[in-house]
C-alpha cells in the first residue's frame, strides 16, 4: 500500500541559499523552483526534497506515495485508518492526512489524475489555502487595530474566543468600512505581530488546561499537517470542527479558547 516516500518537506529561512547548498555542496539535482519552493531529487532518483519558505506548508513533513488515496478512504474502516478529512485534490492526484491504529500521523498522496501537470511545482497542498483571499476582502487599518489592541491590554494568544476579542473586534469595526470578519481581524493581528508592529504586553494570562500525553497526541493527530499553520486556525470552520471532534474524546467539553491555547502549545 505504501509504495515509497514521495517527498520530504523542509522549511528554510532563505530559499536561494538553501538551494545552492543542497545543489552545490550535497550534490542534489534541482528539478523545479519558484519563489516559494524548490523540488530537488534525492540519490534514489525517485524521492524528492522540497525546500520551501511557505508559511502555509508544514515546517517538516514526509509524504508517502500510494496507489489511490480515494480508494483507501473508502476502505478506511477495514484498513483501520482514521482520515482527518476526506481526500483533497492536488495537481496530479489526491492527498490526505490519516492516523494508523497506533496514533501515528501519515501524509498520503497519489498520482491518479495523470501526468498532465508533470511540470507543476508539486507540494502536496490543496489548491485553495485556508486563508485564500482574506487580505483582498478587507485591508487592514493598522493604526486603529493597534490602538484597539493596546486598549484591551491582552496578548494576542489571550484573545481568540474571549469577550476581550469581541471588545477589540467591535472597537476596530467602528473605524473600518466595510466591517471585516473575525477571521480577517485575527489574521491582521498575526501579520502585525509577525512584522513586530504589536506592542509587547507581557506573557499570556490564560493557560492551557492540563490534559494527558495521550490526549495531546490525539489533538496533534487531528491537526495533521495543519499544525504548521496552527496560528491561523482561529475563526475558521476547520478550527470549529476540530473543537467539536476533540471534545467528543473528553469527559467534559473544553471551551474553544482553551482548545486554542492547547493547539498553540503543540510543537510543529
Amino acid at each position: 500500500m505504501l509504495r515509497r516516500i514521495d517527498r520530504i518537506l523542509l522549511r528554510v529561512p532563505h530559499l536561494d541559499s538553501a538551494v545552492k547548498y543542497y545543489r552545490d555542496v550535497l550534490g542534489m539535482k534541482v528539478i523545479r523552483q519558484d519563489t516559494r519552493l524548490a523540488n530537488l531529487k534525492l540519490m534514489d532518483d525517485d524521492t524528492e526534497l522540497v525546500l520551501h519558505v511557505d508559511a502555509d506548508l508544514p515546517a517538516e513533513a514526509i509524504y508517502y506515495l500510494v496507489d489511490n488515496v480515494r480508494d483507501l478512504y473508502l476502505r478506511r474502516a477495514a484498513l483501520k485508518l482514521t482520515f482527518v478529512s476526506p481526500p483533497s485534490p492536488i495537481s496530479r492526484g489526491y492527498r490526505a492526512t490519516v492516523k494508523d491504529p497506533f496514533g501515528n500521523v501519515l501524509l498520503l498522496l497519489d498520482r491518479t489524475t495523470g501526468p498532465s501537470a508533470e511540470q507543476t511545482t508539486e507540494d502536496g497542498k490543496a489548491p485553495l489555502g485556508l486563508f485564500a483571499g482574506v487580505e483582498t476582502r478587507s485591508p487592514v487599518n493598522r493604526e486603529a487595530l493597534i490602538k484597539a489592541y493596546v486598549q484591551i491590554n491582552r496578548t494576542a494568544d489571550d484573545l481568540p474566543y474571549t469577550p476581550h476579542f469581541e471588545t477589540l473586534y467591535s472597537s476596530y469595526c467602528k473605524s473600518h468600512d466595510p466591517s471585516p470578519s473575525r477571521q480577517e481581524v485575527w489574521r491582521h493581528l498575526l501579520n502585525l505581530r509577525k512584522g513586530g508592529k504589536l506592542p509587547k504586553l507581557g506573557e499570556a494570562r490564560s493557560h492551557p488546561p492540563t490534559i494527558s500525553p495521550e490526549d495531546r497526541e490525539t489533538l496533534r493527530g487531528m491537526l495533521g499537517d495543519a499544525i504548521g499553520r496552527r496560528d491561523r486556525l482561529p475563526y475558521t470552520k476547520l478550527f470549529d470542527d476540530l473543537v467539536d471532534t476533540f471534545n467528543k474524546t473528553q469527559p467534559r467539553p473544553i471551551s474553544p479558547h482553551l482548545v486554542w491555547r492547547l493547539v498553540a502549545t503543540l510543537a510543529k
